[in-house]
């Protein structure tokens, strides 16, 4: 974006000759440090700094960590904006959030209305234009934990729930969870489910890693490097996770701040259509060829 001008980076002659013209002449504490404009929809972060929402957002997305984070089983999950998001302030590395600056975009409006509209203008171009979008989520893995009384001889005494909790529901098709421990108390060591709760309960003596695979729905993929592609063809639809039980106290859970991307709408149909094709190949395979195993037979 070509940076506006600038009162300070014009001699007094051209300065007055743009107020003139009737061009408006931005101050330097008025623009973004980032892309070097008018701030418009201004954020200004804990340690002081002020730029644009879009640039902060940006910036956001790109400084997130990408780590599980242990935290308390009483955290809950959230969907949040890329500027909610603790990150590092991209003027002095500060850890810190930002959140709107209301007054200062009243401040701006009034002292440059011709320039914060064309501000405003590029932006929804902007957003007009974008063909898909991304957000930032929230997905915990873990599991509680209590002791029970066991009947004689049973050491069965670990009262258990492992579980997977995304901060958005609504775009998830299905959890698939494998219990590699396998005990003959697991009467499925495979379990899939389709609707929150994604989570089973289990009574138990020992701990083990369990692993799950948690699939989005058509139209949207994970934007991870640990993401794959799903059975019936879907690109980054299949995140996998791993977790080792915790016998400790009442258990505990990871934290995973994580970003997925919602395609265009043809893009979607054209990946649904896809999907539907290999899913007709699957049945006249199994329909033609009696010997036809199930690859994802457990």
């Amino acid at each position: 974006m070509k940076r506006k001008l600038s009162a300070q980076a014009l001699d007094p002659r051209t300065a007055d000759e743009a107020t003139e013209a009737g061009v408006e002449i931005v101050d330097d504490e008025d623009l973004c440090p980032i892309c070097v404009a008018l701030i418009y929809a201004p954020v200004k972060t804990h340690c002081g700094h002020t730029m644009c929402a879009e640039c902060m957002e940006k910036w956001a997305e790109v400084s997130i960590t990408r780590q599980m984070e242990v935290v308390g089983l009483d955290d809950a999950p959230m969907t949040l904006l890329p500027s909610e998001i603790q990150s590092a302030c991209p003027m002095c590395r500060t850890l810190t959030r930002a959140s709107a600056d209301q007054r200062r975009e009243g401040a701006l409006r009034a002292k440059y209305p011709g320039t914060y509209r064309q501000r405003q203008a590029e932006a929804r171009t902007v957003t007009d234009d974008a063909s898909e979008s991304i957000e930032t989520l929230t997905l915990y893995i873990g599991n509680t934990h209590s002791l029970v009384r066991s009947e004689m001889q049973s050491k069965n005494t670990h009262n258990w729930t492992f579980f997977v909790r995304p901060s958005r529901t609504d775009i998830i098709e299905e959890v698939q969870i494998f219990l590699v421990f396998k005990h003959p108390t697991f009467r499925k060591p495979r379990v899939i489910v389709q609707f929150p709760p994604y989570e089973i309960h289990r009574l138990g003596w020992g701990t083990f890693s369990i692993y799950a695979n948690v699939i989005l729905k058509a139209g949207y993929k994970w934007m991870s490097t640990e993401a794959e592609d799903t059975a019936d063809g879907q690109q980054q639809g299949k995140l996998p996770l791993e977790w080792y039980l915790d016998f400790s106290s009442r258990g505990s859970q990871g934290r995973w701040r994580l970003k997925v991307k919602k395609e265009k709408e043809n893009q979607e149909i054209e990946d649904a259509a896809q999907r539907e094709s290999v899913m007709r190949s699957w049945r006249r395979q199994r329909e033609l060829d009696p010997d036809w195993i199930n690859p994802e037979s457990p």
